[in-house]
């Protein structure tokens, strides 16, 4: 995976001119959190969308940092997934939205596979849409695990005109949600994120991202920060190495809300996973499936590397 290093050039330094993003989950934080777009796949729409686009995804997340077989209507899914909700007439409409596929008939399995298949998929919403095409038989994949809570479009008639009806909506989500990441090895944290305390004058902590999609994209985002920093440190200078990034999920009411990955210079266990969110202008604010990431070989000393 190759990033721009002039977008990560761009990125870091808008972080170098900006006030850093807190990592405390406190008011400040919250109120930094983009407000993601509700989206599902169009009604009407007669091809499937694109795979995801991993290159684009880590040149955002790296950008972002700086600112802060066919089986029946009542199949199973694979082994790999657990089913959220089944026979709901509203299809997910929520933040993490990656693409969706087209399916030849209503094959639980079938879809399953498509979101192994797309880099950051952790959910899938698969359901049949009535509309003047014809029966069509649609699977949404997206970032985020979701809740039959954010299956809210019930069809009628969209902004194009398109009047649609949804039966048959069924949710799946990940077993397993985190993520083997070559040259990283993982400790997961539940509902906590890391709060790393500054034990001296070099600050560990190097931003956040809240556009990732998953483990992956954080790691290549985190060797593209490492990378650049080396890039621009002069011989026998020293650099700031990303070591360590923890990867969770933002629930807004119970409502899967944004993705974060907060980057750091040192590794950190689960005696430091102590942010647990909290209540903001009228919504609960809460963390899940968070996991910290360490690199395999650690670089420079506390993150603090040397350019020869």
């Amino acid at each position: 995976m190759k990033v721009s290093i002039i977008a990560a050039a761009t990125a870091l330094l808008a972080l170098a001119s900006a006030a850093p993003t807190p990592q405390d989950f406190d008011g400040e934080f919250i109120d930094s959190i983009p407000a993601p777009t509700a989206q599902g796949a169009p009604a009407g729409a007669t091809k499937s969308g694109p795979d995801v686009d991993v290159d684009a995804l880590v040149e955002s997340t790296v950008s972002d940092i700086s600112k802060r077989g066919a089986i029946s209507k009542r199949g199973v899914a694979s082994d790999n997934f657990v089913k959220v909700f089944d026979n709901w007439t509203g299809s997910t409409q929520t933040g993490g939205y990656l693409t969706f596929k087209l399916l030849p008939s209503y094959d639980v399995d079938l879809c399953a596979t498509k979101c192994l298949a797309n880099t950051g998929c952790v959910f899938f919403n698969i359901y049949d849409e009535t509309n003047p095409a014809g029966l069509l038989h649609k699977c949404a994949l997206y970032s985020m695990p979701s809740t039959k809570g954010a299956a809210t479009n019930f069809g009628g008639q969209d902004h194009g005109g398109v009047i649609s009806v949804k039966s048959l909506s069924a949710g799946y989500k990940k077993k397993a949600l985190q993520e083997d990441v070559p040259g990283y090895h993982y400790e997961c944290f539940g509902d906590a994120s890391i709060n790393a305390p500054q034990p001296g004058p070099v600050d560990p902590y190097m931003g956040v991202s809240f556009t990732t999609t998953s483990p992956s994209v954080c790691a290549a985002a985190c060797d593209s920060k490492t990378a650049y920093n080396l890039k621009q440190a002069p011989l026998n200078g020293t650099y700031r190495a990303c070591n360590f990034f923890d990867f969770y999920n933002v629930y807004r009411d119970g409502i899967p809300y944004q993705t974060a990955c907060t980057f750091y210079l040192i590794s950190y266990d689960a005696s430091f996973a102590t942010n647990f969110g909290q209540k903001r202008n009228g919504y609960q604010y809460s963390i899940g499936e968070s996991c910290g990431y360490s690199r395999d070989v650690l670089i420079g000393v506390d993150g603090i590397a040397t350019k020869v």
